[in-house]
């Protein structure tokens, strides 16, 4: 895969409001270039990058309670989430998770407008913090990357663009295993990567499939992810108003633009905000669907207005209320109302959490017949499903509840009162309730209880008895 050729460009074509930069008239790819940008948002960024990468990299391995920090079990319907474990009949809690993770993005882009996308989103992390950065070392600054793309296939400009390519290609295949071990123990996963594909064909079919996406991202798609793919751009304008912390352009004292020192605003129309930005817009134009809030543009422009002995913070971050009139306002009707949102499913969440039983116990009828008629008595089989939720071996103990006053008292046959299941397991357990004909006149309740006796957690069943 290599990068298109950058003479498609228009010669002094420039980002505006009509069109995406990154797109030609023509509708061919704008292979984007971004300049090497050095500033204080640039140092807090690759600090941020690393600590996110490392923490990608590291969590696999990292046990709480003999189990890795997250892992999800697949095969077993199982999850692992810093210390708990999930099974699947907790799949319900999966809404509370991403409501809650939604309503926090909305907070934090209402307060902060898509500084997600600037400092956390790992499409940011691993294509700003390594993947630009390699064709930065490789192939060299902006100017001599574009003069080599427009330039004939040289030696130099080959083995440059082999490398870079390998080096990515072996990358997207290190991000795709981290990956993988969040659903494979990574010491098992290290173990059957020596196998050879055949020993293990799901999971190198995956592994594949991942190096691949993430190879055709990094290496070639890159900014579209963000313009065309991902929905949280298109989201922004509903999410932000005049009181949103943005990266902003400030006219009032960058306009009018000259390039003298001394003459009209302090904006000197350098380009430098244009060519730094790694979705190619100009923030002088206003805010942008295509603007991650990356701060390039920040600390490009402070760069210039310090050469230029004049103050930083033409381009910043404020809103656009604090552009208009100095004035800016925290907390406002929105921002509040998806905090509070937030707070009820983080209360709701947590409740659940603590309120979980440590196991499942379902009673459900045989399927075969409602009920069996044996000369003088009516027979019902039910089948008692048990899931241990716990990661340890259990013992459970099933036993009937008396029944109420005046109710008929069935003679029950259960198979195995006392049984043993190990962590994560389940099992079904036949039961049979046997009654005269006599004594039925109509459908009555039956309540098991079942048991675990380590933890004294007792879970009631409720089934109906029916017959003719």
């Amino acid at each position: 895969m290599s990068d298109k050729q950058t003479s498609k460009r228009p010669a002094k074509r420039r980002p505006d409001l009509d069109t995406v930069y990154s797109i030609n008239q023509d509708g061919s790819r704008n292979y984007l270039h971004p300049a090497d940008v050095k500033g204080r948002w640039q140092t807090r960024k690759n600090i941020i990058f690393a600590v996110l990468a490392a923490l990608y990299l590291v969590m696999p391995w990292i046990t709480i309670a003999g189990n890795p920090m997250i892992r999800f079990d697949l095969p077993g319907r199982a999850a692992y989430l810093f210390g708990a474990t999930f099974t699947n009949q907790d799949f319900y809690l999966a809404y509370f998770i991403i409501s809650g993770i939604g309503f926090a993005l909305f907070v934090l882009t209402s307060l902060w407008g898509r500084v997600w996308c600037g400092y956390f989103c790992p499409q940011t992390v691993f294509l700003e913090g390594f993947f630009r950065r390699i064709e930065r070392w490789i192939e060299g600054p902006r100017n001599r990357r574009i003069r080599r793309n427009l330039g004939p296939m040289t030696f130099d400009k080959f083995w440059r663009k082999t490398l870079k390519q390998g080096i990515y290609l072996l990358l997207a295949t290190v991000i795709a295993h981290a990956f993988l071990a969040y659903f494979i123990p990574v010491r098992e996963l290290l173990a059957i990567v020596p196998d050879g594909p055949q020993a293990h064909m799901s999971a190198f079919l995956w592994t594949i499939f991942w190096t691949a996406v993430l190879y055709f991202d990094f290496a070639w798609f890159r900014e579209q992810t963000c313009l065309i793919i991902c929905p949280y751009g298109r989201l922004q304008s509903t999410l932000i108003d005049k009181s949103t912390i943005i990266i902003g352009y400030d006219q009032k004292r960058g306009e009018p633009r000259d390039r003298a020192k001394n003459v009209g605003g302090d904006c000197i129309d350098c380009f430098r905000c244009v060519e730094v930005c790694p979705t190619g817009i100009d923030i002088r134009n206003g805010l942008q669907l295509e603007c991650v809030g990356c701060a390039n543009c920040i600390d490009a422009c402070n760069d210039v207005m310090r050469k230029m002995g004049k103050a930083e913070g033409l381009v910043r971050y404020d809103s656009e209320l604090g552009f208009e009139s100095g004035q800016r306002k925290f907390f406002r009707p929105r921002v509040v109302l998806y905090l509070v949102l937030g707070l009820v499913g983080m209360t709701v969440f947590s409740a659940s959490i603590l309120r979980r039983a440590p196991f499942q116990a379902n009673m459900l009828r045989s399927s075969s017949v409602p009920f069996v008629i044996e000369e003088d008595s009516i027979r019902n089989i039910y089948n008692l499903s048990i899931q241990n939720k716990t990661v340890e071996a259990k013992t459970y103990v099933i036993t009937p509840a008396s029944p109420k006053p005046g109710a008929p008292s069935p003679e029950f046959i259960i198979p195995q009162p006392e049984l043993h299941l190990g962590g994560l397991q389940d099992t079904q357990v036949p039961i049979f309730a046997v009654i005269p004909r006599k004594e039925y006149h109509s459908a009555f309740q039956i309540v098991f209880q079942v048991s675990e006796p380590s933890s004294g957690y007792t879970r009631d069943v409720e089934v109906r008895f029916r017959g003719p």
